[in-house]
């Protein structure tokens, strides 16, 4: 309940329990609100001229500032004329920013989504204010509401009294139905630019007595993503779990994030397409207590500071552009590390590690997915041969294996061209393998592996690092480079989008067999990227 002006009953409030700090300095003027220039002085204007509106629309992200900026008009248009100084004037400012006062009414659309509420603030709106000049509403996430509240809020929305109005906020606009956008004042709220989010950060500080160095805030500022609340909020918990003080290790320990000094060296194996530093930096950041989801964040981030500063270079501007939170040394490794890069591969590595970091939710092991995601980016389809060279189709053929390109233990494989217009009798494994030869598998065989990878990514990965070595009776026969894509091509899951694939593209049904590879002549294991990277992290090869 909201309490009448000038009762000081809410004093318990600010008094004997700790006040966040993202309440405690909420912005009270237009002046204070941070990155939001654009709305604020056209607020100030309409304050200021007397020309005011019956119904706003604030939308923007969390935390930017959308229900501050309303508390803060709703305050300004029933103080404005008169003196700033007098008793009535600060009562009247302290108990809209305290949310006491009668006459300006916060709704959460949240949990007030039904027709009837909407309904009873349509019969309210009818009396006069009881102590202000205007009555405000303000309705928080109001795309929440149903449509049939919406329509029952239209009418009054479209004429409300003169005495009445509404400020909408919104992180959803596209909710909110055309007939009520039509009758607001729309005013879109941006993310805050990182550096002002630290400056804001450092005047706290100051003012509260924290100690904090610049590293610190402008990695708190980073993961806010351009919400000031969240970042005061990861401030707030900072600085009381660690007295005070905060370092940048400090925030890394509290997101569960890696130092950036290994993401440039995950990225510079990327650059140098080195699956050993790549596997190397994700088992440190993940020894020293990173969270897996939290570093493919911090990829994905570092990777789309360098598309940025690429594509500034190329249109002249300055190479800071776009990597604001950055400090000076970390643009010029930006700069250095892009020119290493090209779009291509950058583009193809944020889509990789933003995979990774939405298949992480379900999956078992996040670190496998993390490493998959790298070895995507490194190891290219059109590139397979150059990564791990791929032995011609006569040397797959002369390969020492149990089965042969031409069998001889399947007489039904035989008949089966010759009578192909029998379709039903495909439903044996013997003769589907009739059907698809090691030719057809082979010149489809990079096609293949990316249907795989639009259902199963690691998959895919394993079976680059597998060879085609045969077709026989319905059965295609792999050789595997080395241990890892032998047993996990062998699960469940990895085995059945394979096999799915397999029947889906060639339309039939088939089964597949991996086997190690000895032969040498057929590959080198210190060409295999997935090997080197084993060896790296104290692997042994079986022979």
């Amino acid at each position: 309940m909201n309490a009448p002006l000038g009762d000081e009953s809410s004093a318990w409030y600010t008094h004997g329990v700790a006040e966040a700090l993202y309440r405690k300095w909420r912005p009270k003027t237009f002046d204070e609100v941070v990155g939001q220039e654009h709305v604020t002085t056209t607020l100030k204007n309409q304050v200021a001229t007397g020309r005011i509106g019956h119904a706003y629309l604030f939308v923007g992200s969390r935390g930017c500032g959308k229900t501050t900026s309303a508390r803060i008009f709703a305050k300004e248009v029933n103080i404005a004329g008169m003196d700033p100084d007098a008793p009535r004037t600060r009562q009247i400012a302290e108990a809209i920013g305290e949310g006491r006062a009668l006459d300006v009414i916060e709704i959460d659309a949240a949990s007030h989504t039904g027709v009837d509420d909407i309904r009873e603030i349509r019969d309210r709106v009818g009396f006069q204010p009881s102590e202000l000049r205007y009555k405000v509403y303000i309705i928080d996430e109001v795309h929440m509401l149903s449509t049939a509240a919406f329509n029952a809020l239209l009418k009054t929305l479209e004429e409300p009294p003169p005495h009445v109005i509404f400020i909408l906020a919104t992180t959803d606009p596209q909710k909110i139905p055309a007939t009520v956008l039509s009758r607001c004042q729309r005013f879109n709220f941006r993310r805050v630019p990182s550096e002002k989010i630290v400056g804001r950060l450092r005047q706290l500080c100051e003012a509260e007595g924290i100690e904090a160095d610049d590293h610190a805030l402008r990695l708190i500022a980073r993961h806010a993503t351009g919400s000031l609340r969240d970042a005061v909020s990861l401030l707030d918990q900072l600085a009381s779990s660690s007295s005070m003080r905060i370092t940048a290790a400090d925030v890394r320990e509290a997101l569960g994030a890696t130092d950036a000094a290994t993401v440039r060296a995950l990225v510079e194996g990327l650059i140098a397409c080195d699956p050993a530093a790549g596997f190397d930096a994700i088992q440190q950041a993940l020894d020293q207590g990173a969270d897996a989801r939290q570093v493919a964040r911090q990829t994905v981030e570092h990777l789309r500071a360098l598309m940025q500063v690429k594509m500034s270079r190329a249109a002249g501007a300055s190479a800071s552009h776009g990597a604001d939170s950055f400090g000076e040394a970390e643009r010029i490794e930006l700069a250095a590390q892009a020119e290493k890069l090209s779009m291509a591969q950058l583009a193809r590595a944020v889509r990789a590690f933003s995979e990774a970091i939405n298949e992480m939710r379900a999956a078992a092991d996040a670190q496998l997915s993390l490493e998959m995601a790298y070895l995507d980016c490194i190891i290219f389809p059109e590139d397979q041969s150059a990564v791990a060279p791929s032995p011609s189709p006569v040397a797959h053929r002369t390969a020492d294996a149990p089965p042969k390109a031409q069998p001889t233990a399947t007489p039904e494989a035989v008949p089966a061209p010759a009578t192909g217009s029998a379709p039903a009798a495909s439903a044996q494994p013997a003769q589907a393998g009739g059907e698809l030869t090691y030719e057809a598998l082979k010149g489809q065989w990079q096609q293949f592996i990316r249907e795989v990878n639009a259902t199963n990514k690691p998959a895919a990965a394993l079976l680059r690092s597998c060879d085609l070595h045969a077709v026989s009776g319905g059965v295609v026969y792999l050789h595997a480079h080395h241990d890892i894509p032998l047993t996990r091509l062998q699960e469940p899951k990895n085995k059945a989008s394979v096999v799915a694939t397999l029947n889906r593209m060639f339309n039939g049904r088939y089964d597949i067999r991996v086997s190690l590879q000895h032969s040498q002549a057929e590959f080198e294991p210190d060409d295999d990227p997935v090997l080197k990277a084993a060896r790296r992290m104290g692997g042994t090869v079986r022979q």
